[in-house]
């Protein structure tokens, strides 16, 4: 097959027969926000059983390079393998990494649960799975920092649960690839502790959030939460005590029994562990693992009905989204959007970080996508602007009416702080968090950026019933 022309060749959209190092590629499989995944085979057998390829979509992004150290010390039956790793130079002479990886032909962990509505039984067992395999993550000193239910597939050979999509890990001594107070992740599964250390330490610039094995395990919870409830966490509001520092009240949101009746109770006191708000609570991926298959061999098919029921289409699909002022708190990443719309006129004494804080050079010189995109500059259009669709997904062209309680601008069109958004006759903020961080925010995404709306300043009561499914 004749090479295709130098400038019809792009990272994104390499054609069928287009050879990476030692791989020619089949088929376009997918792609995320810093590379694209094709499907390989070996150039010297074409018949062999296809790889995940997967390409870098900057030149010489280092974030590939900590991706294959990590899976490189990891070796688990529920973590892809790693295969290869090399540098893709392209006809222009840019120079692209890259890394290849088993092959798992598998459902999105959501979207398999939409489609089979599992039993308690069956949830135990593949979040036993997942434990496992953070538990080889964790011996090493590695951590994931990124997992959600789009991060595992369920394979369809034999139903297993498999932990994918590494890039956002760290091991140790790794170099800091991310700016901002907090390392790469998804806004909706990040810990307590995470965000109040970014709401306690944002504008110190010399602050970065270590994170811990714990944060693996509530992002754990709050997939598994997602799983057999289909909504996503609520916190209760933030409060400063005193001495000046950041305190959560708690999780507001009902226990998952108490929104899907048909759920094992052991799975439900399980979820609760992994959401615990003190992380040593949380145990080690070794002791969860351990009380998850527990759990799964003390119960059986017959005595545990699909923990989803006959509204499982329902329940799993898209999340339900929160009432308007509770889904402006209802995930961790709504802590962010809460320091955005309270520091305009709130002066907050930022004591000194504390040994969890550390600055680390950027070794790489390169900045990751991750959740640094609230400190975008200001639109002061009036009106959302209308864009195309990026990486296939629909786009909106223009922002909702306001939601009772957001912010309005002022006479002047502008709203309380630099940096919320005058849109459409609200207060909004824009982060680039992906299309499930946005859904959990109550947000819009418009050209790649998710559109937040901005609650007013004054306390909505909080006694009315948390929404079920």
């Amino acid at each position: 097959m004749p090479s295709p022309r130098a400038p019809e060749l792009n990272p994104a959209l390499l054609p069928p027969g287009t050879v990476v190092g030692s791989w020619r590629v089949v088929s376009w499989a997918g792609r995320g926000v810093h590379g694209v995944v094709y499907q390989a085979v070996p150039v010297t057998d074409e018949h062999a059983v296809p790889t995940a390829l997967k390409l870098a979509l900057l030149p010489r992004d280092s974030r590939f390079a900590r991706e294959v150290e990590l899976l490189s010390r990891v070796r688990h039956l529920c973590i892809p393998r790693l295969r290869d790793s090399g540098t893709w130079q392209h006809p222009g002479d840019t120079l692209h990494p890259f890394l290849v990886m088993d092959w798992v032909d598998g459902t999105p962990l959501y979207d398999w649960a939409q489609q089979h509505s599992p039993s308690s039984q069956r949830v135990l067992r593949l979040l036993a799975q997942l434990a496992r395999a953070l538990q080889a993550v964790h011996a090493q000193g590695c951590l994931h920092r990124d997992v959600k239910g789009d991060n595992v597939l369920v394979r369809h050979s034999d139903g297993s649960a498999l932990l994918t999509d590494f890039g956002s890990g760290r091991f140790p001594d790794a170099a800091t690839l991310t700016p901002g107070t907090l390392p790469p992740g998804t806004p909706a599964y990040r810990s307590p502790e995470a965000c109040l250390f970014e709401l306690q330490f944002f504008r110190d610039p010399r602050a970065h959030y270590a994170a811990q094995p714990t944060d693996d395990l509530y992002a754990l919870g709050v997939t598994a939460y997602r799983l057999v409830t289909g909504q996503y966490l609520e916190f209760g509001d933030p409060i400063r005590d005193a001495s000046g520092t950041w305190h959560l009240e708690g999780l507001v949101s009902a226990a998952p029994l108490a929104l899907n009746p048909s759920l094992d109770p052991q799975l439900n006191a399980l979820i609760l562990r992994m959401l615990s708000m003190r992380p040593e609570q949380r145990g080690t991926a070794m002791e969860l693992a351990c009380a998850l298959e527990q759990a799964a061999q003390c119960s059986s098919p017959e005595s545990t009905p699909s923990c989803l029921g006959p509204d499982a289409a329902a329940r799993v699909g898209p999340p339900t989204r929160a009432p308007p002022r509770q889904g402006l708190f209802a995930a961790a990443a709504a802590l962010m959007v809460w320091i955005i719309w309270v520091c305009g006129s709130t002066p907050l004494n930022v004591p000194a970080p504390p040994t969890v804080v550390r600055q680390e050079s950027d070794a790489a010189g390169l900045e990751d996508g991750g959740t640094s995109g609230l400190g975008d500059e200001a639109v002061a259009s009036s009106v959302a602007p209308s864009v195309p669709s990026v990486s296939g997904e629909p786009a909106e062209s223009t922002l909702p009416e306001p939601l009772p309680g957001q912010t309005r601008p002022n006479a002047k069109g502008r709203c309380p702080h630099p940096r919320q958004i005058p849109l459409n006759g609200g207060c909004w903020v824009k982060t680039s968090v992906d299309r499930e961080g946005c859904e959990a925010l109550t947000g819009t995404m418009i050209d790649g950026n998710c559109y937040v709306p901005v609650a007013t300043r004054e306390r909505q009561p909080t006694s009315h019933p948390v929404c079920t499914p």
